[in-house]
């Protein structure tokens, strides 16, 4: 989004607060029928995107100046991308891009972002990772078995929750990649935050050398296919990325790549796993991993505050997100019982832990992820089931704050149960070879 659509689009807003609730037809109780975790929460116009897009018109128009009370409730969302999918039933607006470009702005004008993901910025600019861990130790969740062919086509980035944090979904992706006799590769001491949640913060500048620096090095290798474990990184290779620079090699995420391998009978499920699952849609994955399609057009003004583009410019629904393949994969392993949650795929809950928001305000994302627990709880399910680290970290959390009886697995680790060989899980390999 330029100056320019941002400028008029911020206008446009018909205050209908639409964007606080999923579709009408959609909704299949009165319990799950919001969209906008922050509206949820702090109860008060100004923290749906239809509150935080009058507040960037007020700044705008010089009614309203960038102070640390506008900054806390811009920086109250998690850039979910629900009031997005809500917005364009009625609507044309991009309510998300408005947010992320008056985050931009904050951090132009010096009142962004918060301390707290300032402090993870200069962590990644220090040590390439949020977390303030040594890059040198990137790799230290790696299992000696492992064996990387330096001239595959095939890259496994791995992301910085994966290998500091999430260090069990790591080892499950490459267990499988290499039990089913995938060749690959992982840059090692070469791969470097992706730069996503520095980007949700609205530091585009940071962004941008780290999107440069990753792509350096992932193109002078040759690489062919990159895939993810990591939902956020996959979705701002796949998304933003291209905003700024083009690419030529193919970017899957590990559900896709291991969709794929199901398809073609290179991965078999043989053993049996005995559960009853719910899977928990990640944003990044989902309504936020669709494509931007390009437009050449033009917008015609009809009146005031109405116009029109010729020819017409997609919609970005969200509808295009990966949901499918997921569910396939679970479908196919043998003595699993998969149950739905009511508000799925574009118009899934957020885990509450994105854009920056499980660093500046832990107790709005803990909340958060636990509304999307009593949530599955309510389907019956033994077990929720995801595909991002930063979604694993958040609702486990939860599930041990609310004292819930369900557990969490990663799909790739779900996937390592119902293998043909016995194996030990990716939880204990992970803290054996930390």
């Amino acid at each position: 989004m330029n100056e320019e659509e941002y400028k008029q689009m911020i206008k446009r807003c018909l205050r209908c607060s639409i964007c606080k609730w999923i579709p009408q037809l959609q909704i299949k109780s009165q319990k799950y029928a919001t969209i906008c975790p922050s509206i949820d929460l702090f109860n008060y116009h100004a923290y749906s995107a239809g509150g935080r897009i009058i507040l960037a018109l007020a700044l705008e128009m010089g009614r309203l100046k960038p102070s640390p009370e506008l900054r806390d409730i811009v920086y109250k969302c998690t850039a979910c991308g629900g009031c997005d999918v809500a917005c364009k039933f009625l609507n044309t607006l991009e309510p998300l891009e408005i947010i992320m470009k008056l985050r931009e702005r904050l951090v132009n004008a010096g009142y962004g972002p918060m301390p707290k993901q300032q402090q993870y910025i200069e962590a990644v600019k220090k040590f390439n990772n949020p977390y303030n861990e040594p890059h040198e130790k990137r790799m230290n969740w790696l299992p000696d078995d492992i064996k990387l062919d330096p001239n595959a086509k095939i890259l496994y980035f791995v992301g910085c929750t994966s290998s500091y944090r999430r260090k069990e979904i790591a080892v499950a992706t490459t267990k499988i990649m290499q039990a089913v006799g995938v060749s690959f590769n992982i840059i090692q001491h070469e791969e470097y935050c992706c730069g996503s949640p520095v980007l949700r913060t609205g530091d585009v500048k940071t962004f941008k050398e780290y999107l440069n620096k990753n792509l350096d090095v992932i193109e002078s290798k040759g690489i062919e296919t990159v895939v993810f474990s990591c939902a956020g990184c996959y979705d701002t290779f796949k998304v933003d990325y291209p905003l700024y620079r083009k690419y030529n090699f193919r970017v899957l995420h590990t559900v896709e790549f291991f969709n794929e391998l199901l398809e073609k009978e290179h991965l078999h499920f043989t053993k049996e796993v005995p559960l009853t699952v719910t899977y928990h849609d990640p944003c990044h994955l989902g309504r936020n991993a669709e494509k931007y399609e390009e437009w050449d057009g033009d917008t015609v003004n009809l009146m005031s505050l109405v116009s029109i583009n010729i020819p017409p410019k997609p919609k970005r629904t969200g509808s295009q997100g990966i949901y499918d393949v997921p569910r396939n994969i679970l479908k196919k392993i043998p003595g699993l019982n998969f149950v739905e949650m009511e508000r799925i795929k574009e118009y899934s809950y957020c885990c509450g832990a994105g854009a920056g928001v499980k660093s500046a305000f832990p107790d709005f994302a803990l909340k958060t992820a636990k509304i999307r627990i009593e949530e599955a709880q309510d389907t019956g399910a033994e077990v929720i089931i995801s595909a991002c680290p930063f979604c694993s970290t958040n609702l486990q959390d939860a599930i041990k704050e609310s004292g819930s009886k369900l557990k969490f697995y990663d799909i790739s680790e779900l996937i390592l149960m119902a293998l043909k060989f016995d194996i030990k899980t990716s939880k204990q390999i992970a803290e054996e070879v930390t």
